[in-house]
């Protein structure tokens, strides 16, 4: 078989996979909201599952490599062996997605500068939650009104409301959790040589807007990103 065959059959069962998936998750999605309505109260009780039900645990890799900047697990994989706070944030992106609700990943940095933890941001009209499924909480003010990512970078001293009574109220009290959310972005810029390289020219040709940019849906499906890169080269080939 030719080159062109074998990545013409690779595209196609990425493509399927991902299919097979998008399903999974919304079954999810739509079995762990038990059909409320209200979009706000559907992404607190979505959250609140994936706390109490998902194991904690590493990523596992999609097609075992280990490349966590470009591909991490998929959410299918998330959701039959559970994962980190990566994993859980990517399931919950996407299952919030499946519902009709926009939400992007954010990245907390520690006081040394590095990207330490990921959490979700949920867009709910004209009102943006920051929501963690792995600790079981969702950002408020002091007024007790929901934080956004703008806020959090503005320098709004975030508190914590469980979504379970008696759950968590913050973070362990030890150093790895020593957060300077000021400095929070919707990426992981020190996670690998390359982001690390390729950010300060980024953040000075964006004026620092890359720093908020939402990343697309697209971007949380390790299927998508590797056929498309397939379906790139092929184009290359038949060009």
């Amino acid at each position: 078989m030719t080159a062109t065959v074998w990545l013409t059959l690779a595209a196609t069962l990425l493509l399927s996979h991902y299919l097979r998936e998008r399903r999974l998750v919304r079954r999810f999605a739509v079995g762990a909201t038990r059909g409320e309505r209200n979009p706000g109260r559907a992404a607190l009780a979505l959250a609140a599952v994936i706390h109490e039900r998902i194991p904690r645990g590493k990523d596992h890799a999609f097609l075992g490599l280990e490349v966590p900047a470009l591909l991490g697990a998929t959410p299918g994989a998330v959701l039959r062996r559970g994962g980190c706070c990566s994993g859980l944030s990517r399931l919950y992106v996407l299952a919030l997605r499946a519902l009709g609700i926009r939400a992007t990943q954010v990245t907390l940095y520690h006081e040394s500068g590095l990207g330490r933890h990921a959490l979700v941001e949920v867009s709910l009209g004209t009102d943006r939650w920051i929501v963690d499924p792995t600790y079981g909480f969702h950002y408020v003010d002091a007024d007790g009104k929901p934080l956004g990512l703008d806020a959090l970078r503005s320098g709004v001293l975030p508190h914590f409301r469980p979504f379970v009574e008696g759950g968590n109220e913050g973070y362990p009290l030890n150093n790895y959790y020593a957060f300077d959310y000021r400095r929070s972005k919707t990426a992981n810029w020190t996670m690998t040589l390359g982001r690390r390289l390729t950010y300060p020219t980024l953040r000075l040709l964006t004026a620092g807007g890359i720093d908020t940019v939402r990343q697309p849906g697209f971007l949380e499906w390790p299927q998508l990103v590797v056929a498309s890169g397939i379906i790139a080269a092929l184009i290359c080939i038949w060009v």
